[in-house]
């Protein structure tokens, strides 16, 4: 949705010599390879530095038109983008809203819109779409993170991935605290389909707060009694207790999105211990790479 988003992982914007350390050091056989659903630029996606490096390659999908034209003007060489919608492969009624990140399959839910003060778009239209499952896409190359954005309709698409998302190591998804969509899931939907699935919530990137509309707000700083959780992105990965189901390349690939994309330092630390123990890369990685992270994240001595 269009809100400003002050993402809590701006402090990992200095880890750019970890991340290029890491790259180096674990020689995957491919690019990290990131599908990205909903994929309007209506903000920077958080694989862009990654991506600005050469480190990842995209696969992205835009039904709406203008957005899609963005993306194809602005594409680099390691983008590649389709205007399909993605779903489980079914008909769907695509409502367009003036506002271009509010465009959903589901009608607006006017009044905690307008509790929390935000404005209502005009519907433009509505347009029958056909959808394409990700299990369906013959070529589809296989990936390591899927990042979804669609206002709803995330259930849709990881009931149509459940076959490619296997080879997946984490999930970027757009999790929902107030309704804003008549029959949207929320955070409870989404979260129970994607643990179904193996994947297990790992962090929250941000979570978006307004204020609730009061006959006295205007005597308030509105940033310091934004007491509504609206909406967020969390990062999902797949079941850290059990990283024996991950091969070599999941790990590594989990390790870079760590790094380049979660600022998961932790993570990135777990990773390289479990190839460790399997002698898959040198004992002295871990140590190394806390060697190279800003000191800030490093205790003295």
């Amino acid at each position: 949705m269009v809100i400003s988003r002050n993402s809590k992982l701006a402090e990992g914007s200095d880890c750019a010599e970890a991340t290029a350390f890491l790259l180096a050091e674990l020689g995957v056989l491919r690019k990290t390879t990131i599908v990205d659903v909903g994929a309007n630029p209506v903000n920077p996606p958080p694989y862009a530095e990654l991506l600005k490096s050469g480190a990842c390659k995209v696969v992205g999908f835009e039904p709406q038109q203008d957005a899609f034209a963005q993306l194809q003007q602005a594409k680099s060489e390691d983008e590649i983008y389709f205007p399909f919608a993605v779903g489980d492969g079914n008909p769907i009624d695509l409502r367009i809203y003036k506002s271009s990140g509010m465009t959903s399959i589901f009608d607006l839910y006017a009044r905690a819109l307008r509790a929390v003060g935000m404005g209502i778009p005009a519907m433009l239209d509505k347009v029958k779409l056909e959808t394409v499952a990700l299990d369906s896409i013959p070529d589809l190359p296989p990936f390591d993170l899927l990042k979804i954005d669609i206002q709803g309709g995330e259930n849709l698409v990881f009931g149509g991935a459940k076959r490619v998302m296997t080879q997946a190591v984490a999930v970027i998804v757009e999790l929902r605290y107030l309704r804003l969509y008549h029959g949207e899931p929320m955070l409870g939907g989404v979260d129970t389909e994607l643990r179904s699935q193996g994947f297990y919530l790992h962090k929250f990137m941000f979570a978006k707060s307004l204020p609730l509309r009061n006959s006295q707000i205007h005597r308030l700083k509105s940033k310091l009694v934004s007491d509504q959780l609206v909406d967020g992105d969390g990062i999902y990965i797949k079941n850290i207790a059990t990283p024996d189901k991950l091969d070599d390349e999941q790990i590594k690939h989990l390790a870079i999105l760590g790094a380049g994309v979660f600022a998961s330092h932790s993570l990135v630390l777990f990773c390289l211990d479990q190839l460790v123990k399997r002698g898959a890369v040198r004992a002295e990685l871990p140590a190394a790479y806390v060697d190279v992270l800003p000191a800030r994240l490093r205790k003295p001595g």
